[in-house]
């Protein structure tokens, strides 16, 4: 009998939270998320950065425990990572609909620059874009050594989690290849299971603020036709390729194979284009490597390089009707596999080994960062002592300022633009 008196509270305060929760609406999310894409420099690693700064420490949507789950899930499923990332809050704060918001609002931004590319219109001066984009470097070094650091004090208060995540970086820097990265987490969930010991009424206590959003039960039953779909998908293309000569179904099996099966993100999606496009004459290795270089100066996922392919390569389609389905090609298997993981993913968070895996895999996400700042942000983008000096006076920036990150990025561009006279 006592039993109901605390159900019922339990649930009044669940109710009251809900309640007390800002509500996130679809133009909110893709506004949130196009800012994002506009100033979200420095590839998959940073972009994760730039979330953390964003969802955890300033709107507090998510906490950092939640977050890590979220970003080593991702990590797990092949595609572009931070994208997935970017899928699961919205998918987590409102359903399917803030899901395709914030993809929506991340990649629009560098999907129409990219579009624009293949056009020819892009022109920039090569000295003063070269400097622009060293800074922008720079800045995302200290965005993702400011997120290691928060996510450390968080993920790794203990020295096992600490060995564990050093490990971690240690292992990823000497061989930072996808398929490493994958044995590296699959360790850290091992590792978690074996090394937490009796701390499960420790790990209890992650917080799950899932249970303030506002899921939709469709979401799940969606799951499992996202899976079909995305299984049958994988084998139905190559088959229809090889019966059909359409260009149209060569470019759906070429785009769709190459967002399937990439783990380790955008970076690792081109040389697997360069085989499929540059090897059958579908484009020149010239304009590969010019769209190449334009993906990688500019902000948002690097999977809107597929939109400029789309444009370049002959299709029977308006050249930009053809880009935008050549992007939305590529993205499909992730988002496929977000709606199929993540809606699961809170209902079997509970179970002991899987809260014992978290143990071990959030502090292997903080050594993957923690890797991916130095191997490849920082080898690739230090010349000098001055450099080193210029991420910490940037981190030094992010950490006790109080301006907005937009505003910092927008300063750096001007200095370093400024910079490309002196």
């Amino acid at each position: 009998m006592s039993e109901k008196p605390t159900q019922i509270n339990k649930q009044k305060n669940k109710l009251e939270n809900m309640k007390q929760y800002p509500e996130i609406s679809f133009t909110k999310m893709f506004w949130v998320f196009f800012k994002l894409g506009l100033t979200s420099f420095g590839g998959p690693i940073a972009h994760i950065g730039y979330f953390h700064k964003l969802f955890v420490e300033q709107k507090k949507w998510f906490s950092a425990e939640e977050y890590a789950e979220m970003v080593g899930l991702c990590q797990f499923l092949p595609g572009p990572t931070s994208s997935q990332v970017g899928m699961s809050i919205g998918l987590k704060c409102g359903g399917i609909s803030l899901a395709f918001a914030a993809w929506l609002g991340f990649t629009m931004p560098s999907m129409l620059i990219m579009i624009a590319a293949g056009y020819g219109i892009l022109a920039f001066d090569g000295t003063s874009l070269t400097t622009v984009l060293h800074v922008l470097k720079l800045l995302a070094g200290a965005v993702v050594l400011q997120a290691v650091l928060l996510m450390a004090k968080t993920l790794t208060p203990d020295w096992t989690r600490r060995i564990l995540a050093l490990t971690a970086t240690i292992i990823l820097v000497i061989n930072p290849s996808a398929l490493m990265q994958l044995f590296v987490l699959g360790g850290g969930i091992v590792a978690g299971i074996f090394l937490s010991g009796n701390k499960g009424a420790e790990m209890q206590k992650t917080e799950n603020n899932s249970e303030l959003y506002p899921y939709s039960s469709f979401a799940k039953k969606l799951g499992l036709v996202s899976a079909v779909v995305f299984s049958f998908m994988l084998f139905a293309l190559p088959l229809l390729a090889l019966t059909y000569t359409s260009p149209i179904i060569e470019m759906a099996n070429i785009f769709f194979q190459s967002g399937a099966l990439v783990f380790g993100g955008g970076h690792v999606v081109l040389p697997l284009l360069q085989s499929q496009l540059v090897a059958n004459g579908l484009i020149s290795h010239t304009d590969f490597i010019a769209g190449y270089g334009i993906a990688q100066a500019i902000p948002g996922p690097l999977f809107t390089f597929a939109s400029y392919l789309g444009v370049i390569i002959p299709t029977n389609l308006p050249a930009w009707i053809s880009g935008i389905f050549c992007l939305l090609v590529i993205f499909l298997p992730a988002i496929l596999l977000v709606l199929a993981v993540i809606p699961f993913w809170d209902s079997i968070r509970g179970n002991p080994y899987i809260k014992a895996g978290l143990y071990g895999i959030n502090a292997v996400v903080v050594g993957l960062l923690l890797a991916a700042l130095i191997n490849p942000i920082l080898i690739i983008s230090l010349k000098s002592w001055f450099d080193i000096i210029i991420i910490l006076g940037l981190f030094l920036l992010l950490v006790f300022s109080r301006l907005p990150v937009w505003l910092v990025i927008l300063a750096a561009s001007l200095a370093g633009y400024l910079w490309s006279f002196i």
